[in-house]
């Protein structure tokens, strides 16, 4: 070490694990360590001889029982939803949740994290926008991350889903099981990997299916109401059902911007065209008409949240939370029925 003082940084990398994870062996927590884990960060502590700030070391050990938790856009009702059901899972656990919303603003994502150092909150969940820097801020600070929905490429963040692929193929499958062959796609942005990964599930049900996607109808927008009005307004409302009997939303609020352009230019549902979105969230229940959706477990999720930020060993990985399917009006079934039996653990 060249007469230099051993830092966590030094333990992390001879242990060959996160700082993160040195931090909850030397503190006892907030997130249990595995034996194994324990060990090897025990002994690249005795061979460094490294000696940690006790006046810190207090600091960090001291638990606040409270949770930060950044979402995009809280008028999103997806966001707002989540966010509910984590707030109701903290405060079983005699956690209390501190929200912030970033609008979709990286700086003010970062900002979020800051501040939530400053509480020295025991965890952090994050639906975050570019998600990487504030990430890396709250994780070198040695607090534990979960991020819910979305991903960051190439990290070794823990994380918290449905099987977004999985779930826009029972999307296209339910329309295919109604007799429909000329089924489009209400798709969110290319450069986001949900929204990617909805599309390619549109795109394997119906490959499986022998219809060629190339010849479906694709109109992409935000994930927001005005973007898929927009949208649709701008190819045309009148083209949906001229090139689709049937298409899929890739979230709920843009099926409702869809239900405004459609409804504007005199299409009906399902009569004209029937449509299946994702997301299930309560507003679906009181469109006009009422929308069937691939439903989000909203508890499930936060609970699986909670467990991967508090509960796990420390280590990084993916939890996949089976997602459930709600019918409407707006592909022709009877509404009401709903079913949480799909996807998989």
């Amino acid at each position: 070490m060249s007469g230099r003082r051993a830092t966590r940084d030094d333990v992390a990398r001879l242990a060959g694990t996160s700082t993160a994870v040195v931090s909850y062996v030397l503190n006892d927590g907030p997130r249990n360590v595995s034996a194994e884990r324990r060990a090897r960060v025990l002994d690249a502590v005795a061979r460094l001889e490294y000696h940690p700030n006790a006046m810190a070391r207090s600091l960090a050990a001291t638990h606040t029982k409270t949770l930060g938790m950044i979402v995009p856009n809280i008028s999103n009702a997806y966001f707002s939803e989540l966010a509910l059901a984590v707030e109701e899972a903290a405060t079983t656990r005699g956690l209390l949740l501190f929200l912030g919303n970033s609008n979709e603003d990286v700086g003010r994502e970062e900002a979020y994290v800051s501040s939530f150092l400053e509480q020295r909150v025991d965890g952090i969940v994050m639906i975050g926008v570019a998600l990487s820097a504030a990430y890396e801020k709250a994780t070198k600070a040695g607090i534990p991350v979960v991020i819910v929905d979305r991903n960051i490429p190439a990290s070794k963040a823990s994380t918290v889903s449905i099987d977004h692929r999985a779930a826009s193929r029972a999307a296209t499958e339910h329309l295919l099981g109604h007799g429909h062959t000329r089924i489009g796609c209400l798709a969110g942005p290319s450069d986001q990997p949900v929204a990617q990964d909805r599309f390619l599930g549109w795109q394997d049900a119906l490959v499986s299916a022998g219809i060629e996607p190339s010849e479906q109808l694709v109109v992409r927008s935000e994930f927001s109401i005005g973007s898929a009005e927009e949208a649709i307004a701008a190819v045309g409302a009148r083209v949906v059902p001229a090139r689709s009997t049937a298409m899929i939303a890739c979230s709920d609020e843009q099926a409702r911007g869809l239900l405004l352009a459609i409804a504007a230019a005199g299409v009906r549902l399902p009569e004209d065209t029937a449509l299946v979105s994702i997301d299930g969230t309560r507003e679906g229940l009181y469109t006009m008409p009422s929308l069937t959706s691939v439903q989000q477990p909203f508890a499930g999720l936060a609970t699986a949240a909670l467990e991967t930020l508090l509960d796990d060993d420390g280590g990084t990985g993916h939890t996949s939370v089976p997602f459930g399917f709600r019918t409407g009006a707006s592909c022709g079934c009877l509404p009401g029925r709903s079913s949480s039996s799909y996807g998989r653990n």
